[in-house]
C-alpha cells in the first residue's frame, strides 16, 4: 500500500509542477510571413526572428538553438522577399520559433 500511496503523491506533485509552470500546453503552431528582422545568436543559430504575416501582423519569435536556417539563410529569404513557415510554440508572453522551413 505505500507504494500506491508514494506513486499518487508523485503524480500528483509532477502535475501540480506542469500546471503551476505556466506553460502553454497548447502544443504548436504556425504562422507563414515576411522576413523583418534576423538577429544572430552565432553564426548558425538566430537569437529573434520578426516576420509579418499577408494580414499585416507582426509575430516576434525567440529561438533555443538550431530551428532549420542559419541567419545568413534567413536574411537571403528577407532580401528576395521569400516567405518563411515558422513552427512556434507559446510560453506565456514569449512565441519560440522551433523549425523554420521554405
Amino acid at each position: 500500500m505505500p507504494s500506491v500511496l508514494l506513486a499518487t503523491t508523485s503524480l500528483v506533485v509532477a502535475m501540480s509542477l506542469l500546471l503551476g509552470s505556466g506553460c502553454d500546453t497548447g502544443g504548436s503552431h504556425q504562422v507563414r510571413g515576411q522576413v523583418v528582422e534576423a538577429v544572430p545568436r552565432s553564426f548558425s543559430e538566430l537569437e529573434v526572428l520578426r516576420i509579418r504575416d499577408d494580414e499585416g501582423r507582426e509575430y516576434e519569435f525567440k529561438t533555443e538553438g538550431f530551428i532549420g536556417f542559419t541567419p545568413s539563410h534567413v536574411r537571403e529569404h528577407q532580401l528576395f522577399g521569400q516567405s518563411l513557415l515558422v513552427t512556434y510554440e507559446k510560453r506565456g508572453d514569449l512565441l519560440i520559433a522551433l523549425k523554420l522551413e521554405d
